[in-house]
């Protein structure tokens, strides 16, 4: 009986096996070309070819690469109709100025700056030219954050207590032990967006006193929401982190800290926190709604959470550091905790904020694509940094009035799907193999399937099915490291269908011995043992 049992398992572990290989290289048995994509019909505002679709929607990520974007006439109309529609945006009474570009993995593949840097002196902005940026600055305390966890100094949810003994508030609301340090950075804390009032200028938007007094302030306030239960945007959070985490690790200077660890380090030329003459010299003029000029005023102790100002140049170089293709503030591993979502927004008492928080993002998706940005509003002031990861590209701009739209989204809407078809029509990118000769040979997976690998053109690796024939039957083994590939899925055009989630799928190769692998394994979707025949 237990015999029976025995061959009985082993035939249902064949039979699953056999069914995961066999969706796993659903391309391997693939006798007709992907289906055609279907077009919809073109907007009247934009003369870009909306997002294409196949008839199962699947999502289709092509890893992003080098593309020619010279040579590409969709990159010439997209760019066109960049000019044309930020242009439309400005006006000389409330928005006479903005600056932007685009950024595409380590380069600035567009830019514009358009209109007059006020209305009293008719020169256009430059990629040098400053704006406030105002809540893009608190991307700062959460840099800090990130970088204090990176270096095991902290745990991203570590009670806001264990660092600020200090930090009370009513308890009717959540005590402040009940706050993370992670919620602080990630609009769910749910403190309230600032201080009840300043008993020196009595405004409850400005403050300059120390911290200490600060957390005095508190003492007698209850939270606006329970942590963690819903998103409220809140201007208090990111002063009160940043301070903390400065008194603790930082010699008590949160800007010192800043100026050294992010803005040399990242060579961020033209930005900073402090206004003086010269920084007022070189900046676009801010205007109100009513069209009279706003004034540069300091935020006191809440600049970490507005304060600074930058240019379109700077913002390039910032958000290549979050893409990972320039100088970088993190790890790879933190940053991906960073740029993660903290919570959905959008049924929430603040669901104006974004589709999803993050740290400290307003996130939504355009496309199927991750929009990880960062919006700035001030008197006289718009900003906006928005990044999207799965592609490497970035949009920043900066204007010199208030938001009436969301340019960014506006421009990524466009932006997104010219990518995402260049990379869909290049070959994906294989790395060569050092030591190629340990892996080639014929691998067998239980008498049921074959695989051939092999050395192709310029020291990549191939792996084929010799009994198939047809457009996907050879795939390439894109090196990581000893032992370890990514499949890529070559074929002309990166395919849509069940073959995308195969592309970049883990190749582990194990059982060396004799100067060769005698294994190998598809760890991520429970194929194992393809053994060397």
């Amino acid at each position: 009986m237990g015999q029976s049992r025995a061959n009985l398992a082993l035939v249902v572990f064949l039979v699953t096996a056999t069914a995961t290989f066999a969706a796993l290289f659903g391309w391997q048995y693939a006798k007709t070309e992907i289906s055609q994509q279907q077009s919809s019909t073109p907007t009247t505002t934009s003369p870009i070819t909306p997002t294409q679709s196949v008839p199962n929607g699947c999502p289709f990520y092509p890893q992003p690469q080098k593309i020619d974007i010279d040579g590409n006439l969709a990159f010439s109309k997209l760019f066109n109709w960049m000019d044309d529609y930020l242009k439309s945006t400005l006006d000389n009474f409330t928005r006479p100025s903005l600056s932007a570009n685009l950024v595409y993995l380590d380069e600035v593949v567009w830019k514009g700056n358009f209109g007059n840097i006020s209305k009293t002196e008719h020169r256009p902005p430059t990629e040098d030219t400053i704006y406030r940026i105002a809540s893009i600055s608190k991307i700062f305390p959460t840099l800090l954050l990130f970088q204090l966890w990176e270096d095991g100094k902290v745990n991203l949810y570590d009670p806001v207590t264990k660092y600020a003994p200090d930090f009370s508030l009513q308890p009717q609301m959540g005590a402040a032990s009940d706050i993370n340090l992670i919620d602080m950075a990630s609009q769910i804390s749910g403190l309230p967006g600032a201080l009840p009032f300043d008993p020196i200028s009595g405004s409850a938007i400005y403050y300059d006193g120390s911290l200490e007094d600060a957390l005095l302030l508190l003492e007698d306030q209850v939270l606006a929401a329970e942590p963690r239960t819903t998103c409220i945007y809140s201007n208090l959070a990111y002063p009160l982190l940043g301070d903390i985490l400065a008194r603790n690790f930082s010699d008590g200077n949160f800007t010192r800290w800043a100026q050294t660890d992010v803005v040399d380090k990242l060579e961020l030329d033209n930005t900073g926190f402090t206004y003086d003459a010269d920084v007022i010299s070189k900046m676009a003029t801010g205007y109100l709604d009513t069209g009279a000029a706003a004034s540069v005023f300091d935020l006191g102790w809440y600049g970490p959470a507005g304060n600074y100002y930058s240019t379109s140049g700077d913002l390039s170089k910032f958000s290549m550091s979050f893409l990972e293709t320039s100088k970088t503030i993190l790890k790879h591993s933190t940053l991906s905790e960073m740029m993660r979502p903290r919570k959905d927004c959008q049924h929430d008492y603040a669901g104006g904020l974004a589709q999803l928080t993050g740290s400290p993002w307003e996130m939504e998706t355009i496309d199927e694509n991750l929009i990880v940005r960062k919006d700035g509003d001030l008197p006289g002031y718009s900003s906006t940094m928005a990044l999207v990861p799965s592609l490497k590209i970035a949009f920043n701009v900066l204007m010199s009035g208030t938001r009436g739209e969301n340019v960014a989204r506006e421009v990524l809407q466009e932006v997104i799907p010219v990518f995402r078809d260049a990379l869909r029509s290049l070959e994906q990118k294989v790395t060569p193999t050092p030591d190629r000769a340990k892996y080639t040979g014929t691998y067998s997976y239980y008498k049921l399937q074959t695989q051939v690998i092999k050395e192709g053109p310029g020291g990549v690796l191939l792996m084929e099915d010799p009994r198939v024939t047809g457009r996907y039957n050879t795939t390439g083994l894109s090196y990581v490291e000893d032992g370890v590939f990514r499949l890529v899925i070559l074929g002309g055009e990166y395919p849509c269908s069940n073959l995308d989630p195969q592309n970049q799928a883990i190749v582990h190769f194990r059982g060396y011995s004799n100067g060769t692998y005698n294994m190998f394994d598809f760890p991520a979707l429970f194929v194992y043992g393809f053994k060397r025949v």
